[in-house]
């Protein structure tokens, strides 16, 4: 729709953006780009004929280490090579996925990605769509417009191929009452706890070992690094109250993105489904229910009883909302021309036989702009401060790289330096706990040679240039200052590791003869036991429950033993004893049906993994060095 508007009139906004973009390139890179952009690309694979692109996989590199940026790891502790190579099995695999689908003629409608994008929770401000706000999220993430909706109908049509696969997996009543029966085993559980706080007490440290510990470990007690930053902040929203445009302006801007504030008519069909056959029976039987509804039957009953569609049978043939271009073309021009609750004569499509009945209708609607005359104003008063933000942060970069510090480029653009005081690459707050300006801040150009950084986007419509105003190395405490810290720590390792150190003898006592309470009085413990314990029974700690519950089961009359070192430290002591599996009967109809539908939703998600896996062992791939 935008290209074909761009062919009709080169003086609209989109032809405008496009130009703009043009010479944005032109300006960046010089004329000899264009010889760039229509050289051949690149590519790191092929898949099956189809090139994996270079463009496609650094993209993806780095959207995937903004990813793990965002989750505080460590940027050095990125392991490159790793995140490379799992990003091209990602992208080989879902060019696979994407030629199957292609062969299944597999689709998402434009009208459908639509209604999920407005639909979506974090592009709507205040429970409208907000064409910003779309734009920001997605552009935080390395997405564009175009490529954020190819990606998202990428993968709806694979969420079509896991459910197809998912829904096709089954099991055994038998296999089912067998898991039913070992996951609801019971077991006699009865535990020593040896408590690492306790322990404390009994350990004596002298001088020297502190002294030995500190030294040895001086790192753990360093101060952290730190820069004061100096910064200036440009907010394409700041710059919104200083656009100005006319009513015709706006009118205009508008009709020419009006589809966004509209909605198509939108109707509720069911239908009843008897797939072809080659003697012609299937003819037969739509043509005996079309008249039975004809006759007073109640559709849904007879959806319920006849229709071969599993999705839509079992709820009276539903098939829920859907706009134009959802169904295919025989089925959708009779579906769209129905009346409220009219059924349709039998019609014939590649899946079989339908009959359709409209349920609901709500109808298209496009309001008039002064309906919603704020969120249009808001919108285009982002879109013109594009040019003025793209303008600046322009002005901005080539004043940072010239000036000596910061106040220069201040005065130009009436901006304020800000500072964020002390911080170190573990802060989280403002723009410190933006991965891109802490490298920045700690690299040789900012830090050693004080120059301003380049402009740094936090987001599409967020821009920012830093220098380091004042840098704190990290030091190492001196000993008597974190004399306190090291005894705590010395103390509580040598606690968890006496803790560990009784609780292998209290196994070995047990494992050789010894009695139970003989055991616990030899270490002035006492046992707990949970009789006929579940796996995560309330009452049992869950790091308890899970190490009794990988024991092996105790012959009978015995016992199985071991221990495990918590969380905490504790180190605890573990008896199992009287292994019961639950008999078929104590799996009621429900518990019976949700471990059913439990397990057979595990089963659906491994045959995904093996039909993937099919697909890249059968196919021909070559990797590009």
């Amino acid at each position: 729709m935008l290209i074909q508007r761009l062919r009709d009139g080169s003086g609209g906004i989109p032809a405008k953006i496009l130009i703009g973009l043009i010479v944005l390139v032109f300006g960046l890179f010089g004329f000899g780009s264009i010889t760039t952009f229509l050289a051949p690309v690149p590519k790191v694979a092929v898949v099956n004929g189809e090139d994996v692109t270079q463009f496609e996989m650094e993209t993806s590199v780095e959207r995937n280490r903004r990813l793990l940026l965002a989750q505080n790891i460590d940027p050095l502790a990125v392991n490159e090579d790793l995140l490379r190579e799992n990003v091209l099995q990602t992208l080989i695999a879902r060019m696979l996925l994407s030629q199957v689908a292609a062969d299944l003629s597999l689709g998402f409608s434009d009208s459908q990605l639509d209604e999920e994008i407005v639909s979506t929770e974090m592009f709507q401000i205040e429970g409208q769509f907000s064409p910003q706000q779309f734009q920001l999220v997605i552009g935080s993430a390395g997405f564009s417009p175009m490529t954020y909706r190819a990606e998202m109908r990428r993968d709806k049509i694979f969420g079509q191929l896991a459910n197809a696969i998912g829904e096709s997996a089954f099991l055994t009543e038998w296999a089912v009452s067998r898991a039913g029966s070992i996951s609801a085993q019971t077991r006699d559980v009865a535990f020593l706890r040896v408590d690492v706080e306790l322990l404390v007490s009994q350990i004596e440290l002298s001088d020297e070992e502190l002294k030995a510990s500190y030294q040895g470990a001086s790192k753990d007690y360093e101060t952290e690094e730190t820069v004061d930053i100096g910064y200036l902040e440009l907010k394409r929203e700041d710059l919104m109250d200083e656009v100005a445009f006319s009513e015709a302006e706006l009118a205009s801007y508008f009709e020419e993105t009006k589809d966004i504030y509209s909605k198509n008519e939108r109707r509720r069909l069911a239908h009843i489904l008897i797939e072809s056959t080659d003697d012609g029976t299937a003819k037969t039987r739509i043509d005996e229910i079309y008249d039975t509804i004809l006759a007073g039957g109640d559709f849904g009953q007879l959806a319920r009883e006849h229709s071969e569609d599993p999705g839509s049978a079992e709820d009276d043939g539903d098939l829920g909302f859907s706009e134009p271009g959802g169904f295919v073309a025989a089925f959708e021009e009779v579906a769209f021309n129905l009346d409220l609750n009219e059924v349709s004569q039998p019609v014939e499509t590649e899946y079989g036989y339908h009959v359709i009945k409209l349920l609901d209708l709500e109808p298209a609607f496009s309001p008039p702009l002064e309906q919603v005359r704020e969120t249009v104003e808001n919108a285009y008063r982002s879109y013109l401060a594009e040019d003025i933000f793209i303008t600046r942060s322009s002005k901005l970069s080539e004043l940072a790289f010239e000036s000596a510090d910061l106040q220069v480029p201040a005065s130009a653009l009436d901006l304020t330096v800000k500072s964020t005081g002390p911080v170190g690459q573990s802060a989280t707050d403002g723009i410190a706990g933006n991965s891109q300006v802490m490298d920045a801040a700690f690299s040789t150009d900012i830090l050693i040679d004080g120059n301003n950084s380049e402009v740094i986007e936090l987001s599409p419509n967020h821009h920012i240039a830093i220098r380091v105003n004042s840098h704190q190395p990290a030091e190492i405490r001196p000993y008597e200052e974190v004399v306190d810290e090291v005894r705590e720590k010395v103390l509580r390792d040598k606690a968890i590791q006496l803790a560990e150190q009784q609780a292998q003898e209290m196994v070995s006592m047990l494992e050789s003869g010894s009695l139970t309470r003989y055991v616990a009085d030899q270490f002035g413990l006492a046992w707990e036991v949970v009789a006929e314990a579940k796996r995560m029974a309330p009452g049992l700690d869950r790091e308890i429950s899970q190490q009794a519950f990988s024991f092996p089961r105790p012959q009978e009359g015995g016992k199985s033993v071991g221990y495990t070192v918590l969380a905490d430290g504790d180190a605890v002591v573990i008896s199992v004893t009287n292994v019961k599996n639950a008999s078929d009967s104590q799996i009621t109809g429900p518990e019976f049906a949700s471990l059913s539908n439990s397990l057979v939703s595990q089963r659906g998600a491994v045959d995904y993994q093996e039909f993937e896996q099919s697909l890249i062992s059968n196919a021909y791939i070559e990797r590009v060095q």
